[in-house]
């Protein structure tokens, strides 16, 4: 993989992670289209560089995780990684057919599906965040580890379903992909350093797509929470919806 290609994926990755489109989605459907490679280790680096912008955008809100009084929404944000770490491993391990991409042109149909579902039935009360709606929240986190499911989509859809306002539900799905992405590229670095898997990483390649995946997290962060604020979600329904029908064509 050439610099060039690393830093479009980059991109893509950075973008997709915050917006409600699914980076790994439009990972896998790239590769079918031969942009990029299955490289593992490449895809932790990227992930890392997504997890290096929310640590930099949304810093003021990490730190007040970590003051007296707050040690409820640090409990919010224990209890919703539960299901989701039971969901990836159970998907992992008993249904690994599931996320090798073969139903990549249903989890894009899924994600516009939530979007449509969060914007014409949220409740008009409006809830506070609680352990429930954090555990609910959860649950379709780890649904969203299929490919073309989005993160971010899925988990301000169960907020919003939940009577979450819109700007609090975005940012604790943020919020959220920080244990996720931790976890994640410890549990798939650690099985890649003990299969000996790392000798041939090109390390150019690897800096330049994590910069570029940093770069597009830090605009698509700021730019969703603005969004979110004032605008529906629905065109990126549309779009999602779009890419289902073209996934369903390619593979």
């Amino acid at each position: 993989m050439d610099v060039l290609e690393a830093v479009f994926l980059g991109l893509v990755q950075g973008a997709g992670e915050f917006l409600p489109v699914s980076s790994s989605g439009h990972l896998l459907l790239l590769e079918k289209l031969g942009v990029g490679e299955e490289d593992l280790f490449f895809n932790i680096c990227l992930h890392l560089g997504t997890l290096l912008s929310v640590l930099v955008v949304m810093r003021r809100s990490i730190l007040a995780l970590f003051r007296k009084g707050n040690g409820r929404a640090l409990l919010m944000l224990a209890v919703a990684c539960l299901p989701t770490v039971a969901l990836a491993l159970l998907f992992k391990y008993l249904a690994p057919s599931l996320i090798d991409g073969a139903y990549l042109p249903l989890g894009f149909a899924v994600t516009s599906f939530l979007i449509i579902l969060s914007e014409k039935f949220s409740p008009a009360e409006t809830r506070s965040l609680s352990l429930k709606n954090s555990l609910i929240t959860g649950v379709f986190q780890g649904i969203a580890v299929l490919p073309g499911i989005s993160r971010s989509g899925a988990t301000i859809a169960a907020l919003r379903l939940s009577g979450v306002e819109r700007s609090e539900a975005a940012e604790f799905s943020f919020l959220l992909s920080l244990p996720v992405i931790i976890g994640s590229a410890l549990y798939e670095g650690t099985e890649l350093a003990v299969t000996g898997e790392l000798a041939s990483v090109a390390v150019l390649p690897l800096l330049a797509g994590a910069l570029a995946a940093f770069l597009s997290g830090c605009v698509a962060i700021r730019f969703f929470l603005s969004l979110v604020r004032k605008r529906s979600s629905l065109p990126f329904a549309v779009y999602t919806a779009a890419l289902a029908v073209l996934s369903f064509f390619v593979l």
